[in-house]
C-alpha cells in the first residue's frame, strides 16, 4: 500500500486499515507472531510512535494481543455477514473463503406444546405441526462461532438428519435433496449475554456478549424453518448497505 502523507487520514489510521485488511484476508492466522514494531517501521517508513498507535488500535479492537516478553500475536479471525442475502452460515463462510464445520449436538422430533412455545415463541407460526430440531455448534477453523437451533417441519427435518450435518449446509440440503426453494425470510437481531449452556459451547464466560439472530424462512408463502442463531459477539458482525430509496430494512423500537 502506498501512503499519502498529504491525505486527511492520519498515517497511523492508514496503517491500521492496511493491517486490519491483511488479517481479514488471511495474511496471518490466529496465534501467529505479528511483525515487530521495528519491522513495521521499516515496511511503512514511519516513526515508532505512528506504528505503536496503529498496533494499539488493533489491540483495542481485539485483532491482536500483546504478550509481555513474547511479542504481539494475532488473536482472532474476522467473520462478517452481509444482510439481505438468504444464506446460512456454511454458505456465507465458504463465500468468504473459510472452511466451516459443525458439531451435531442433537437431532430429534419436537411437539409444539405450550411449554415448547414458552421457550421458543417463534414456533407458533407452525400451528400444531410436528417439528424436527437440528441443533449444531458451528465452527470456523475448528473454533466455535455459532450455536444453532434449527426447526423444520418433521418430514423435512427427518430427511435432513440422514446427511452429514457436520459438513453440509442445511439450506443446500433443503434445495438439493428436498426440492425446497427458499424465497424469503424474516429476521431479527438482538444483543444478549451467554447463559450457562451457550457459554460452555461457545467457549466464553457466562454473561459474555452474544448476538441472537432469529430467522423465519419461507418456501413460497409457506414457513419451512425457524432458526435461532447465537453468535460470539467478538467474532461475528453484520454489515448492512443502506440506500435512500431502499425500504427493505426496518428498525423496530422495542419497549
Amino acid at each position: 500500500m502506498v501512503f499519502n502523507k498529504n491525505e486527511p487520514l492520519p498515517l497511523h489510521y492508514q496503517i491500521t486499515n492496511d493491517l486490519r485488511e491483511a488479517i481479514k484476508n488471511g495474511r496471518w492466522s490466529v496465534g501467529d507472531l505479528f511483525p515487530t514494531d521495528k519491522e513495521l517501521m521499516e515496511k511503512y517508513g514511519v516513526s515508532s510512535t505512528t506504528v505503536r498507535r496503529a498496533v494499539a488500535q488493533l489491540v483495542q479492537e481485539g485483532w491482536l494481543e500483546r504478550k509481555p516478553g513474547k511479542g504481539t500475536f494475532v488473536k482472532k479471525e474476522h467473520v462478517e455477514e452481509t444482510l439481505g442475502r438468504l444464506t446460512g452460515f456454511f454458505e456465507e463462510m465458504r463465500r468468504h473463503g473459510f472452511t466451516p464445520s459443525a458439531d451435531v449436538l442433537d437431532l430429534r422430533p419436537v411437539e409444539i406444546t405450550p411449554r415448547e412455545l414458552e421457550k421458543t415463541p417463534g414456533l407458533s407460526v407452525f400451528g400444531n405441526q410436528k417439528m424436527f430440531l437440528v441443533e449444531r455448534l458451528q465452527k470456523l477453523n475448528g473454533k466455535p462461532v455459532v450455536y444453532l437451533r434449527s426447526y423444520w417441519p418433521y418430514e423435512y427435518g427427518r430427511r435432513m438428519a440422514e446427511f452429514d450435518l457436520g459438513k453440509e449446509a442445511l439450506y443446500e440440503i433443503a434445495t438439493r435433496e428436498l426440492g425446497l426453494t427458499l424465497t424469503r425470510a424474516e429476521q431479527t437481531i438482538a444483543a444478549s449475554v451467554a447463559r450457562k449452556k451457550e457459554a460452555q459451547l461457545l467457549d466464553v464466560r457466562v454473561g459474555f456478549p452474544v448476538l441472537v439472530m432469529e430467522r423465519l424462512a419461507y418456501a413460497g408463502d409457506r414457513p419451512v424453518e425457524l432458526s435461532i442463531n447465537i453468535y460470539r459477539a467478538d467474532r461475528y458482525k453484520y454489515r448492512v448497505f443502506l440506500y435512500p430509496s431502499n425500504n427493505n430494512f426496518e428498525g423496530v423500537l422495542l419497549p
